[in-house]
Parts: C-alpha cells; sequence; structure tokens
C-alpha cells in the first residue's frame, strides 16, 4: 500500500443565475423628464410586480407507499399489548384466552420465519456461516485442528517483528500463576518478552525485568496485573513510506496476513490482564494480528 502524502484538491463551479426585471433609472429632474430617453426611462419609478414563484422544475410529491404488512404487524402489537395488559391488571378465563391465543400467532409466525430462515442458510451455502466456522461436532474438529495449526505457525513467523510487554507486581498473587506461564509463551513461539515491575519487586522468570519508571502510566496501563502488551515494529519503509506486508502461508495454503503496524514509531496494543493461559494469549495474539474486525467471531 501506498502511503505517499499528498492533498487532493477538488474544485467545484458555482453558477448564478442573475434574473429580474430591466434596469431602471434613478429619479429624474423635470427637465430630464422632458427628454426623449426611450420606453425604459420614467419620470416615476415603475411599480415592480412581485416576483412570481417559478412552476417550472417542480415535481408533485407523492407520499411513499408503505408496505400493509407494516400496519398490520403495529395493529397486531397494539392488541397483544392492550390483551397482556388487561389479562394482567383483571385476570379472568376470559381475559387470560385471549391473550394466549394472540400470544399464539406470534409465536407462530416466529417459527414460521425461522423454518424459513434455516431453509434458506441450507439452500444457499454461501449465507451459511457454519461452512466457514463448523459448529458440527466432527467437523468443528477438523475446523479447529487447522485454526491451531495456521495460528501457531504465524506467531512463529512474526515473532521477528512482535514482541511482548508482561507486566507484574511483587505482592500480586496471580502475577505468581502468571509469570510461568509467559515465559513458556515465550519459549514456545521463540518470541521476546520484556517484563516490567510495576513495584519493583524481581521475578525469577524474567532475571532481567525492569522497574517501572512512568512508561506504564505514559502507556495508559491500568493497574490492575498481570498485564500484557504487545509491541509490533513499524511496516512503513522509512525510505518510501510504503507499507511492507507480510505473508504467511497457512496449513492448506490459505495467505495469512500480518495486518500492517503503519506507525513510524511502532505499535503498542494491549492484549488484556490477569491469568491467562498460553492458548488464550496466542489465540489473542493470532486474531489481534491478522484478523480484520468483522471477520473472525
Amino acid at each position: 500500500m501506498n502511503r505517499r502524502k499528498g492533498w487532493l484538491l477538488a474544485a467545484s463551479a458555482a453558477v448564478a443565475v442573475v434574473g429580474g426585471s430591466p434596469a431602471v433609472a434613478q429619479e429624474a429632474t423635470p427637465d430630464y423628464c422632458a427628454r426623449d430617453l426611450g420606453q425604459w426611462f420614467y419620470c416615476e419609478r415603475p411599480i415592480e410586480e412581485e416576483p412570481k414563484p417559478a412552476e417550472l422544475n417542480q415535481i408533485p410529491q407523492t407520499p411513499a407507499m408503505r408496505a400493509p404488512e407494516l400496519a398490520e404487524l403495529e395493529q397486531f402489537q397494539k392488541e397483544l399489548e392492550e390483551a397482556r395488559n388487561i389479562a394482567t391488571w383483571r385476570p379472568s378465563p376470559e381475559t387470560v384466552e385471549q391473550y394466549y391465543r394472540l400470544q399464539q400467532v406470534a409465536l407462530d409466525k416466529g417459527g414460521l420465519f425461522a423454518d424459513y430462515y434455516r431453509r434458506l442458510v441450507w439452500t444457499n451455502p454461501e449465507l451459511d456461516y457454519t461452512v466457514k466456522r463448523p459448529v458440527v461436532e466432527i467437523a468443528k474438529h477438523g475446523w479447529t485442528d487447522d485454526r491451531i495449526s495456521d495460528r501457531d505457525r504465524f506467531l512463529r513467523s512474526v515473532s521477528d517483528k512482535v514482541g511482548l510487554f508482561y507486566v507484574y507486581r511483587g505482592s500480586c498473587g496471580p502475577c505468581t500463576i502468571a509469570s510461568p506461564i509467559v515465559k513458556g509463551f515465550a519459549d514456545r513461539y521463540g518470541m521476546n518478552v520484556q517484563a516490567i515491575s510495576a513495584d519493583g519487586a524481581s521475578n525469577s522468570h524474567f532475571p532481567n525485568a525492569r522497574r517501572d519508571q512512568g512508561q506504564l502510566q505514559q502507556w495508559g496501563v491500568r493497574q490492575m496485573t498481570p498485564a500484557l502488551l504487545f509491541f509490533q515494529s513499524s511496516d512503513v519503509d522509512p525510505r518510501t513510506g510504503e507499507v511492507r506486508p507480510r505473508r504467511i502461508r497457512g496449513a492448506n495454503g490459505e495467505m495469512l496476513e500480518l495486518l500492517p503496524c503503519r506507525k513510524r514509531e511502532g505499535c503498542l496494543t494491549y492484549a488484556g490482564a490477569g491469568v491467562m493461559s498460553q492458548e488464550d494469549i496466542a489465540e489473542r495474539l493470532f486474531v489481534l494480528l491478522s484478523k480484520e474486525p468483522g471477520t473472525d467471531f
């Protein structure tokens, strides 16, 4: 993608149509009026007629057609609401039955809609989302295996561009559980981790941990620990300004693309807080780094 900066200037021409009566001379003196100045000159200003509203280009407004089904639905909803209120306020065999029968009509309509909906999806595979993401158990296992394979291949391939910041506290009980998990994740995918101690405490799993010197507040990291952020180096070419995409081939030949970081200083993203399993961390990074919003849910 080309990120060269430029401005596109759009020019629009405005056409002014000037209309009106012919010019009228300024009020003249008696001597001036005695002269033959032509038919458009008067001793007294002629009374100008009020401009008539333009009749051209006036298209009669046709009221928008409204589907009769909407009127029927509104009338039914009104009757149903009234029947419910009457049955609630003055319950009797008759009032409850009236409400029940109307409610049964609504349930029948909903059931018919659901039946048409599933038939539509069955007979039009392009509308069936389960083709992309199966829900049937036997198919779901195969899809899950392929996804895990693609995810692991992807994360290992981008480990040179993506690193983790792990925030912990010495006084944080959950951090003692999270620290070895984060270390195991880093070893599993070959991803660099920089641990940051929010209170200056050491960490046996991350002996090179750094003490917070204000960067957590600058990053907007909340006080909750443990917390995980990931840093992605810039994909913008410093010489040309172009974005250099990174593509990885998946298990079935499908191409996976690392969503580019378009900031020259790199991109820092909050990935979550609390104790997370390695699978949860991997899934979050995989989605945030490779999936556009709305394409994977």
